[in-house]
């Protein structure tokens, strides 16, 4: 027979084991997707211009703008609720209903948008777009099933699979001079196997009975998520459309690219653990202790790995961009290392929101998010008017005010260490800024006449080794205990 307490162990690791498969799987999906999507986007980038780059960057922008609002934070109400049927319809027709106002907003808006912006092409591609809302619409509740059952499995597959079709027509289209056109079909595309494969997953299916009520409720539910989502993705498109407005369309395309590359990193380094974090805290949001160690454990993790790549990004992005994307992208290199140095921050800004939103305390990063929104709108806004490396040094600055802010807030509110935390991080940090100060060195010296491809392949050999070998020798206890946990991983 067992008792309460066997069966409180038994369920932590099952828990354990639930969060353990989640970030392989989900780390596969986005390491899969990333890799295929990044090739796509080389191949793409080397056939069309920076202004067909431009032009489908800023359509896309009102899309995801306008999706975070259809979504309304209710993928995340899915994830709390408990197989509450009642729940998921009223979710399931409320984004329906938003998704085709969305539609026809941008079908009666367009004209206007191109006209505004002075960007020939914009109206017909957002009209092209249109249909995104609706299917975005269709794809939160079995998004939220999946994640709140941990299948991450089939996110994984319904990432690679739409990512290879989709970005295989792209190349075709672009092929076929198309120009910016084969951006917007790839965009259409992805989302709708994408809808197909995440419906193919699951069991469920809505029932035709609507409660006003009920409707309303789930709305009320997810308003503190959407707003604080709206709000920091927000910043990020308002950035974009900003640099349209006034820096054009071919600086746009440039920052694009920059940005595509630091979310590669991203991706690859953050995401994957940050897609499993919020089931993780929801299930141990009554423990604070845990709860604590959890969020610490996630931070390391992805700050091992994040980290040295951010800091070698800055000292190498020119190379890198110009011998992944070619010469016609030069601007976007500067770029590049500028926003690396955003990477410090990273680790805890990702970590930070799905903390809040699963303790129920969504206000708290809707109100930072406020704050962060109003500082880069200003900020970009005058910084725009100057040039676009500006722009990019704003984004860093605002970054780390915000890193400070929350530092402060999981003290004050979580009760959280933040010496301890500090401590968990400072052997990742000084790992890398001694190996970023070597390799910076070396590079200059000895490395000065030869290729781009050259230079990067001896960059990332020499930053790893210094890396490994920096960390061994000043923190031997840490790098024990990361190979304790990989042994306890492998078994």
């Amino acid at each position: 027979m067992l008792t309460q307490k066997n069966i409180q162990i038994k369920e932590k690791m099952t828990l354990k084991n639930k969060i353990i498969s989640g970030s392989l799987w989900s780390f596969i999906g986005n390491a899969s997707f990333q890799l295929s999507g990044l090739v796509i986007f080389i191949i793409l980038s080397r056939i069309l211009s920076p202004v067909d780059f431009g032009t489908a960057a800023l359509a896309i922008v009102f899309v995801e703008l306008t999706n975070t609002i259809v979504r309304y934070g209710l993928v995340e109400v899915v994830v709390r609720s408990k197989n509450n049927l009642n729940v998921e319809n009223s979710i399931f027709f409320a984004t329906l209903l938003i998704g085709i106002v969305s539609s026809l907003f941008f079908i009666f808006a367009s004209t206007y948008l191109e006209v505004l912006f002075e960007a020939p092409g914009l109206a017909i591609s957002l009209q092209i777009l249109s249909i995104v809302p609706v299917m975005q619409a269709l794809s939160t509740v079995p998004e939220g099933l999946l994640k709140r059952d941990f299948k991450f499995k089939a996110l994984a597959i319904r990432l690679l699979l739409s990512s290879l079709f989709s970005g295989a027509v792209a190349i075709y289209l672009a092929y076929a001079n198309y120009g910016f056109y084969s951006l917007i079909i790839q965009k259409i595309l992805s989302i709708f196997l994408s809808l197909l494969l995440v419906w193919k997953a699951i069991s469920w299916s809505p029932v035709l009975s609507l409660s006003v009520s009920g409707i309303l409720n789930t709305l009320k539910q997810g308003q503190p998520i959407l707003l604080s989502s709206l709000v920091g993705q927000g910043i990020f498109r308002f950035v974009e459309l900003i640099i349209g407005f006034f820096l054009g369309v071919v600086a746009l395309g440039y920052f694009k690219i920059a940005g595509k590359l630091l979310d590669v990193i991203v991706q690859f380094t953050i995401r994957p653990i940050v897609d499993v974090s919020f089931s993780a805290f929801a299930n141990l949001q009554s423990n604070t202790n845990e709860l604590e160690a959890c969020f610490t454990k996630f931070l390391t993790t992805t700050a091992l790995f994040a980290l040295p790549i951010f800091v070698g990004g800055f000292v190498i992005g020119d190379e890198m961009v110009y011998l992944v994307f070619g010469d016609k992208w030069s601007e976007s290199g500067v770029i590049f290392s500028i926003l690396c140095l955003s990477g410090f921050s990273a680790s805890l800004n990702y970590f930070f929101a799905p903390l809040c939103h699963s303790t129920h305390n969504s206000h708290i990063p809707f109100r930072l998010r406020v704050v962060e929104f109003i500082v880069v709108i200003g900020l970009v806004s005058v910084f725009s008017q100057y040039s676009i490396y500006h722009v990019a040094y704003s984004n860093v600055v605002t970054a780390t005010i915000l890193s400070l802010s929350m530092l402060v807030v999981l003290k004050r509110k979580f009760d959280f260490s933040i010496n301890a935390i500090m401590k968990a991080l400072l052997p990742s940090i000084i790992s890398s800024l001694i190996m970023g100060g070597i390799l910076y060195i070396v590079l200059h010296l000895f490395f000065t006449d030869i290729t781009s491809a050259l230079k990067v392949i001896f960059s990332v050999l020499i930053g790893c080794s210094i890396y490994i070998i920096i960390y061994k020798i000043i923190f031997p206890k840490r790098v024990q205990e990361i190979l304790n946990n990989l042994k306890i991983l492998k078994g």
